[in-house]
């Protein structure tokens, strides 16, 4: 599979579907594709999955390069340059993650492609550090079987990414639940992110509160809180625009006011943001809760949901 394929095949484990309008689904029984019909809701939490991601493959590049070379993997290819040779420390540094111009199976599982630059003022965990990072045709996607039994059961979800990324250390914040955590302040302008059956201009801003293994130096104990202002433009491949915005919720009744990345897990864990978007064609406005599981949830899944209708609408993340 090449980078440029960028498949999303977007996968409805719920009683899905013919559609008639964007909010519009029949109750059936059984597993399907929706591979003629752009979901912006997958679109926009793909996207906010694959920066949650980026973020932690280049710390992770950065303290334990070692794990992605497990099981005789040899993508990516990492260096890290000294951005003066003259320099006694390492840093500020250069960091390059290069994972080839086809596919390549990485150690999370994921498939992988394209290449990560970022420049490292200081150590990501010293207060008021800076990396700037320029993700170019990268590629991610979730591996999982196409067949069972010679019947097509599950599908890949996928995304493609061209974007700049700033990260900065925020020392000790107080910024969620008036207490003190470790933060990171992430922030992109004009992302690119691409599907087979549309693409997602994303400009986010977004706190990450590491409320847990932050201390320690291995990386399976970390555990986030994110909180996000998100927003852009969507667009399909039957000429559908959506101009929306994703955020945290305004009450306790929605659900959880942050989503959770565990650094041990390979995708997004727990809570939810509210998706709010509206159809250009139409002037029809829609608002989605966006939900990756309960709080107290233990496994690490690659699906996520929302609710219309009535129906409780299932997809894949890549």
């Amino acid at each position: 599979m090449k980078k440029t394929t960028l498949l999303l095949t977007l996968s409805l484990l719920v009683f899905v579907f013919s559609c008639k309008d964007e909010d519009t689904f029949t109750n059936q029984t059984g597993i399907y594709s929706s591979n003629d019909f752009f979901m912006i809701q997958e679109g926009v939490s793909s996207a906010e999955m694959a920066i949650s991601n980026i973020v932690h493959i280049i710390e992770l590049a950065i303290d334990e390069e070692e794990v992605f070379y497990s099981n005789g993997i040899t993508y990516p290819v990492i260096t890290k340059e000294k951005l003066d040779p003259n320099q006694i420390s390492d840093y500020p540094m250069i960091l390059n993650l290069d994972f080839g111009e086809d596919t390549i199976q990485g150690y999370d599982n994921r498939y992988r492609a394209g290449k990560i630059t970022a420049n490292i003022s200081a150590y990501w965990k010293d207060s008021l550090s800076l990396i700037e990072a320029d993700i170019q045709n990268y590629y991610m996607a979730t591996h999982t079987p196409n067949y069972i039994d010679g019947i097509k059961k599950e599908y890949i979800s996928s995304c493609g990414a061209n974007l700049r990324l700033k990260i900065r250390n925020e020392g000790l914040t107080k910024k969620l639940e008036n207490i003190y955590y470790p933060t990171q302040f992430i922030s992109t302008d004009s992302a690119h992110f691409s599907t087979s059956l549309g693409d997602i201009i994303v400009s986010s801003q977004r706190y990450t509160f590491y409320y847990s293994g932050y201390d320690t130096p291995e990386y399976g104990d970390d555990k986030t809180h994110i909180l996000l202002e998100s927003g852009g433009r969507a667009y399909d491949k039957k000429n559908n625009n959506w101009d929306w915005t994703s955020g945290m919720l305004g009450s306790s009744d929605e659900g959880l006011n942050y989503f959770s990345y565990n650094r041990n897990c390979f995708w997004l864990v727990s809570g939810n943001f509210k998706l709010k978007y509206k159809n250009l064609k139409t002037d029809r406005e829609y608002v989605n809760i966006i939900d990756f599981g309960k709080m107290d949830q233990t496994n690490c899944d690659n699906i996520a949901s929302y609710s219309t209708n009535g129906l409780s609408i299932v997809f894949n993340l890549p």
